[in-house]
């Protein structure tokens, strides 16, 4: 078999696999499905992440006030000292019976 009836027969196999032949054409056919609650929980996390990411980069571009020990936005500070409750004014009598307690305590000895 010389090198051109190989090459012919490379051919006309080449040109009858392009051929869709009548039992072999088979198209697939997508649906479009409503989505599942799943997807549609899977992407209200995703978009609350990626809300949550923003919200993120915008704070710590912030200017920030340290309160008790913490790191807040001035929003934050705003929020917590709405919240403060002022303390109630001291008792003499209450300070009184409390050091009397404690001297009684002091008096008495462990055994």
């Amino acid at each position: 078999m010389s090198f051109s009836d190989h090459l012919d027969n490379f051919l006309k196999q080449r040109d009858q696999k392009a051929q869709p032949s009548a039992k072999g054409a088979f198209r697939r056919q997508y649906t479009v499905q409503e989505p599942t609650n799943q997807s549609v929980a899977r992407e209200a996390i995703a978009k609350a992440q990626e809300d949550a990411s923003e919200q993120a980069t915008i704070d710590t571009k912030a200017p920030h006030i340290r309160v008790n020990g913490r790191c807040v936005t001035e929003s934050e500070a705003q929020a917590l000292e709405q919240l403060k409750v002022d303390a109630a004014p001291a008792n003499p009598n209450r300070i009184d019976y409390i050091k009397r307690l404690r001297k009684e305590l002091k008096l008495k000895k462990r055994s």
